[in-house]
């Protein structure tokens, strides 16, 4: 099959989903092209690419079986679009940052959908939902550099943090590691709660100073911080998800962007929720994209993807 590698132009988005370096990784049964300046953010020209690069964007589309982008398209790509193309990247069609895309392009052209990600990765075909047969944490150190990037960036906002400062961090999996790393270069020793604990950490939420989460929760979950918390926690208090589960593991919240990273609630809290942080560390998180999907996507034909081959035994329905 045809893939077309298309830059994102989702806002502030530096990273390269795919180096010349783990081309060798790739299946050899599709063919590849990269859109004109692929690699710009990292300096790598065109010719690196060898004859596939250097293509324009409108060609890869007309051109694609399958378009492969890092972050999901924005309006202005559209257009572009094909009817019963193939989408790939980080999409979370069922996400604050996905749904549109899925309900004003993907849907109207019957687009299948592949959102592989860190965790659980899925197959999206007409209304249909099944689970990709791909293992968790492929792109773990991304994971790690979202949580690191996250804290390195609100701490500069708010002007640093101190000992005396409260702090609690919710979950225990690579985005709370990038967390800590970052506190521990700090000398901060925060609280560590996680659902085996979450009555304690309810409790104790109106103490805190900053309250950070490392987690997403399943559609139709509860939120682990709701309305009533929010309203309990100190005025001045800081709300940091890390994991940019927008509007749902903290109720009511709404993504920001690295350009425009924080926002405030009429009680004084103050709210980051910014869905792309480790693109602040562009180059290192593009190397653990990159070697990820290379290693556990890319290195098997779409054919195969397209198959039933890539079903997991048990599927999760997401709709």
């Amino acid at each position: 099959m045809k893939i077309g590698y298309i830059k994102p132009n989702f806002l502030n988005e530096k990273r390269v989903g795919l180096l010349p370096q783990h081309l060798p990784f790739c299946s050899p049964e599709d063919e590849r092209r990269f859109e004109a300046s692929y690699g710009e953010n990292l300096e790598i020209p065109n010719e690196a690419y060898g004859e596939s690069g250097g293509y324009s964007r409108e060609s890869l589309f007309a051109w694609a079986d399958v378009i492969y982008c890092i972050k999901v398209p924005q309006p202005q790509d559209y257009p572009y679009f094909r009817e019963n193309q193939t989408l790939v990247g980080w999409i979370h069609p069922f996400g604050a940052s996905g749904r549109h895309f899925r309900e004003y392009c993907a849907e109207p052209k019957n687009l299948q959908l592949f959102d592989v990600t860190n965790r659980i990765s899925i197959r999206v075909t007409q209304g249909k939902t099944e689970t990709l047969n791909i293992p968790g944490d492929i792109t773990y150190r991304n994971s790690i550099l979202a949580g690191y990037a996250s804290m390195m960036q609100v701490i500069l906002l708010r002007g640093g943090i101190t000992q005396n400062d409260r702090v609690a961090v919710f979950g225990s999996g690579n985005v709370a590691y990038g967390v800590l790393k970052y506190l521990a270069h700090k000398g901060i020793e925060p609280v560590l709660r996680r659902r085996s604990n979450i009555a304690l950490m309810q409790q104790e939420f109106k103490y805190y100073d900053i309250f950070i989460n490392t987690v997403e929760i399943a559609q139709g979950d509860a939120p682990i911080v709701t309305f009533k918390m929010l309203d309990s926690m100190k005025s001045k208090g800081w709300i940091i998800d890390a994991a940019a589960d927008t509007g749902r593991a903290i109720q009511g919240t709404r993504a920001t962007k690295i350009e425009d990273p924080i926002y405030q609630d009429e009680h004084g809290h103050t709210f980051y929720v910014v869905d792309n942080s480790p693109s602040l560390l562009y180059r290192e998180s593009s190397e653990a994209v990159s070697e990820g999907y290379a290693q556990h996507f890319w290195s098997k034909p779409m054919s195969y993807w397209h198959s039933d081959f890539c079903i997991a035994p048990l599927s999760i329905n997401y709709v």
